[in-house]
């Protein structure tokens, strides 16, 4: 996945760090139930079941605060 342009520059503009490598502009993160509470509160930020016991989450850009 690549961004446009003008989805770069509006995360540059609250100063996201973009995710950049050889697929373009993600980064998949797995997590599973084993991963403990941490599992619990993705699954309640995005309104997912977890009833599978494994998510993945696409990333473009991350930021430390």
């Amino acid at each position: 996945m690549k961004l446009t342009e003008d989805q770069k520059k509006l995360l540059a503009k609250h100063d996201w760090n973009l995710v950049e490598n050889d697929e373009g502009n993600c980064s998949w993160v797995s997590i599973s139930s084993e991963d403990g509470s941490i599992y619990g509160e993705v699954c309640d930020n995005f309104g997912l079941t977890g009833d599978t016991g494994e998510l993945k989450l696409l990333v473009i850009g991350t930021i430390e605060e």
